[in-house]
């Protein structure tokens, strides 16, 4: 480090030194004080560095500065609290100093003091005199090269005469926060899922440092499903899918979203995605086993489905013709050396009123005959899960 002592024989008197981090500042110049310094006088110091970005700070974490002033004679004058008040401003040069942007920081002696930061924070607990903690609220104090930093200097006017050394010294803010990840539409996951389902959704990440990774996991007894993943091109919005595969267990199973930092940092939110692979329940209510009728014939029943819900459109039913105790065939298979009556699958209309299935057969327009028949009944929830009464 090649810092530079200045010493100033009139008024009060302060011997400058730096301590640098080495990520920071490669090759310190100094810091320069006017004269003629009196105990009492508001003043400035100016610390001017010349070095190169070695990219040590690709997060761009906020710099803190941290202050300590003490006295030649530490013993027996001390340096107390609100002997001093300090704050300052940076003047940022861009490459080749074409342009110039002022930030102010304010810097405190109290403690606890929290330096707060979208990328992290810092809570310090203890101060000891004569140390000041400076940062800038919006987190802007980079060090870019031939940026220029002056401190605003308040000397108390009731301090002892003497000699007081000032050490600066620079280093970023730690990225101690993971990434904010909030799982959007969090209702879309109040529906019922299966296996073959087609899952779609959105998440929010955010970081202060930047997203290293993503991704997004079911975590079922039978292993993880990981989701195929894209940016929306909205800032910060990314999309999971994927279809469910076979096979996939029933039950109320986690989901998360995780993301890493560029610091490591992980963060991660879930909710809880809903598996029915539970068919729905029919009770036949008409006809009755061993009923005879003649014109028409009262179809009824209660379908019910306790999870997704009962498809309302997927209810039906058929009648097959029972010759010499075989039951017809259903349509499509060939009926061998007999004949015998069938109907195809009929849709069964949803009656609000009675809330179930209901309907009345005319035996003509069937085409039915007098004989014994056989009556199956099937219903669906709405994905899919399929049950059959026969």
């Amino acid at each position: 480090m090649n810092s530079k002592i200045f010493t100033i024989m009139l008024g009060m008197i302060l011997l400058i030194g730096i301590v640098s981090a080495n990520n920071v500042i490669n090759n310190t110049q100094g810091i320069y004080l006017p004269l003629d310094v009196i105990a009492g006088d508001v003043f400035q110091a100016t610390l001017s560095f010349e070095y190169w970005d070695n990219l040590q700070n690709e997060d761009n974490s906020p710099l803190i500065i941290k202050l300590n002033l003490t006295s030649e004679d530490q013993t027996n004058y001390p340096v107390w609290k609100r002997d001093f008040e300090l704050n300052g401003r940076i003047e940022k040069s861009a490459l080749f100093g074409f342009w110039t942007k002022t930030v102010y920081f304010n810097c405190s002696e109290e403690a606890p003091l929290l330096i707060n930061h979208t990328i992290g924070y810092l809570t310090i607990e203890d101060i000891p005199d004569g140390v000041f903690y400076c940062y800038n609220e919006e987190g802007d104090l980079n060090l870019n090269e031939h940026d220029d930093v002056f401190l605003n200097i308040d000397s108390n006017i009731a301090l002892w005469s003497g000699k007081y050394y000032l050490t600066a010294e620079f280093f970023y803010l730690e990225d101690l926060i993971g990434p904010e990840v909030l799982i959007l539409n969090d209702s879309y996951f109040d529906q019922y899922f299966r296996d073959g389902s087609y899952v779609d959704f959105e998440a929010s990440i955010q970081d202060g440092s930047g997203i290293a990774d993503y991704s997004s996991l079911i975590i079922t007894p039978l292993g993880n499903i990981s989701f195929a993943k894209e940016s929306t091109g909205t800032p910060d919005i990314y999309h999971f899918y994927q279809t469910l595969p076979l096979p996939i267990p029933e039950g109320d199973w986690e989901l998360k979203v995780k993301a890493i930092d560029t610091e490591g940092n992980y963060g991660e939110d879930s909710t809880i995605i809903k598996i029915d692979k539970t068919a729905p329940e029919i009770t036949l209510l008409q006809p009755t086993e061993g009923g005879v009728y003649t014109t028409s014939i009262p179809v009824e029943a209660n379908v019910s489905d306790e999870e997704a819900g009962v498809d309302k459109e997927e209810v039906y039913y058929r009648l097959r013709e029972i010759v010499n105790g075989t039951i017809c065939p259903e349509i499509g298979i060939p009926l061998g050396n007999y004949s015998c009556i069938r109907t195809d699958w009929i849709n069964l209309p949803y009656n609000g009123i009675s809330e179930t299935f209901k309907t009345n057969v005319s035996t003509s327009e069937l085409n039915l005959t007098s004989g014994e028949y056989w009556f199956d009944i099937k219903a669906k929830d709405i994905l899919g899960n399929e049950a059959f009464l026969d």
